[in-house]
């Protein structure tokens, strides 16, 4: 009998998180201050004690409303000013993906570290770029991948590095939501369902089961070029697969759940929150041990985990982060392109 069915009377493991408050107090500039940058400001500022110390947007008062909202000193209306300050130590890249690339590059050849929202870039190529110029110039540049961070996912990782689980089999996931009242959604330069809502699927495949061999995909697509539902079966070399559906039409709840040799994890809904995290044994009605975050961060708040995790890993000197290496970043950036390629979508 496996080990697993006696897992009613088994804890699983607290996660392993960084004290927000032992770690450096960073000075952060913003670049770019929409709904995200909103986001990570509130939990920031009440989960953290990082510091927003300038913020710059191209959009005239944009700046400057969110430097009201939030009581940050200075908003500018030119990144090459923000990146240039001596009261900025490092800086968060929210602006649209598309510009990614070049304004990761300025902040680089300011001598500031940045953390870059997902999708990292529009492509490998500019990625391989911007992680070459930050290894060079000894900075660190990193993903801002929050789900990787939360407190779930390290209980979900232990578990896996315990064995626990045995050889993983099947990730299952969604994230389908009906977005179609939301405008940025849908412009090239955002980058689609598939880049914003996509990438985490993407994320968590890579996570559990590494890189696929093979990639089979199909999907809808709009007349612009952008993709509005997909559906993908990811193949590795072990046997394993990955299957997740992505759409911005349509809503079903966030699951995600990955199958071993020896039992079954699932995670809450939405998987991309702080939320839960179970194990079970192999077969229909067996009982699920669940651990529960009950910290009180929820929804996206839990942006504020991959925050401290900047500022530990600056402190200590490292260059990417070991949650999520430029590796791993440039394998989802590759999922993410062969889907494109596969469903005849241009979201860019």
């Amino acid at each position: 009998m496996s080990p697993l069915h006696s897992v009613s009377q088994m804890n699983l493991p607290s996660p392993r998180l960084i004290d927000p408050f032992a770690v450096r107090s960073l000075r952060w500039g913003i670049l770019g201050p929409g709904a995200i940058a909103e986001s990570w400001a509130h939990t920031v500022l009440a989960n953290t004690g990082q510091r927003i110390s300038a913020i710059a947007s191209h959009t005239p008062g944009r700046a400057e409303a969110f430097a009201s909202r939030f009581s940050v000193p200075v908003a500018l209306t030119r990144y090459e000013e923000l990146v240039a300050r001596d009261d900025v130590d490092a800086v968060y890249i929210a602006n649209q993906p598309n510009d990614h690339a070049a304004v990761a590059l300025l902040a680089l050849e300011a001598g500031k570290p940045v953390l870059v929202e997902k999708p990292f870039t529009k492509n490998v190529e500019e990625a391989e770029r911007v992680f070459a110029r930050g290894r060079e110039l000894g900075l660190l540049v990193m993903e801002a991948m929050w789900t990787r961070y939360l407190p779930q996912m390290d209980v979900a990782r232990q578990l896996l590095e315990q064995g626990v689980l045995g050889e993983p089999q099947l990730l299952l996931a969604s994230f389908c939501e009906d977005n179609r009242s939301v405008a940025r959604m849908w412009h090239k330069a955002h980058g689609s369902p598939l880049w914003d809502m996509g990438i985490y699927p993407i994320a968590l495949s890579q996570m559990f089961l590494g890189e696929p061999e093979t990639i089979v995909a199909h999907g809808t697509v709009l007349d612009n070029g952008v993709d509005a539902e997909s559906t993908t079966e990811l193949g590795y070399a072990n046997g394993a697969r990955a299957v997740f559906t992505v759409s911005g039409i349509a809503s079903a709840p966030l699951h995600a759940s990955l199958s071993g040799e020896e039992g079954v994890l699932e995670f809450g809904d939405p998987f991309i929150f702080p939320t839960s995290v179970g194990l079970a044994p192999k077969g229909i009605g067996e009982a699920m041990t669940w651990w529960t975050d009950e910290s009180g961060v929820t929804r996206h708040q839990g942006l504020a985990y991959q925050v401290t995790a900047f500022a530990d890993y600056l402190g200590r000197g490292l260059l990417e982060s070991p949650l999520q290496s430029h590796a791993d970043s440039l394998a989802c950036l590759r999922v993410s392109a062969e889907i494109t390629r596969q469903i005849g979508a241009d979201p860019y």
